[in-house]
């Protein structure tokens, strides 16, 4: 990514438009919460899987990505979970006889 300070600093503010945690957004996109710190502190560029994960679950959320930041569609947000969060997945209980 040629603008990865820009595309930090938006990850950052979506986050914080949604009222999402890191650690909630990193459990939507099944991955660790450093990955997710280190993104937003320009530490470290994640795997462009990840970031298109991202990119995804927040735009899914009701972010739209411009060239001057991000934006809400509306207010208030969406009711929106992360695809990790959101599967859940129970036993089917078998019955015996």
């Amino acid at each position: 990514m040629h603008d990865f300070p820009k595309l930090a600093a938006q990850v950052r503010g979506a986050r914080a438009l949604l009222g999402w945690s890191q650690s909630y957004l990193a459990g939507g996109v099944s991955v660790r919460r450093v990955i997710i710190a280190d993104l937003e502190s320009g530490k470290r560029e994640p795997q462009a899987s990840t970031l298109s994960a991202l990119i995804t679950e927040l735009s899914a959320a009701g972010i739209v990505f411009t060239k001057a930041g991000v934006e809400l569609l509306g207010w208030p947000p969406r009711p929106s979970v992360p695809t990790g969060c959101a599967t859940i997945r129970k036993r089917a209980r078998v019955r015996r006889r």
